[in-house]
């Protein structure tokens, strides 16, 4: 992963505070907070939902089934790529 990867993720951080299902977000993403931090930043509400979905961006592809399957720096690439 690009190491300003890191700088992205420390400021959707900021906003993480106010994630209301912050626990269960981190689980969903296998444990990878950066991804939870950028999911919950692009996506709010929505964000649990997003990884259970068929996302254009990754070719059809769900992004909690590629970050199982040993592939999250496909979805860190994917949310990274979003406009703020």
């Amino acid at each position: 992963m690009d190491p300003r990867w890191n700088t992205f993720a420390a400021v959707c951080r900021r906003d993480f505070g106010a994630c209301t299902f912050a626990s269960e977000l981190v689980r969903e993403c296998g444990g990878n907070e950066d991804i939870a931090w950028a999911t919950y930043f692009h996506l709010r509400d929505d964000a649990l939902a997003w990884l259970q979905r068929s996302v254009p961006a990754l070719d059809g592809s769900v992004p909690k089934a590629l970050i199982e399957a040993g592939h999250p720096d496909t979805v860190r690439d994917c949310l990274w790529s979003m406009p703020c």
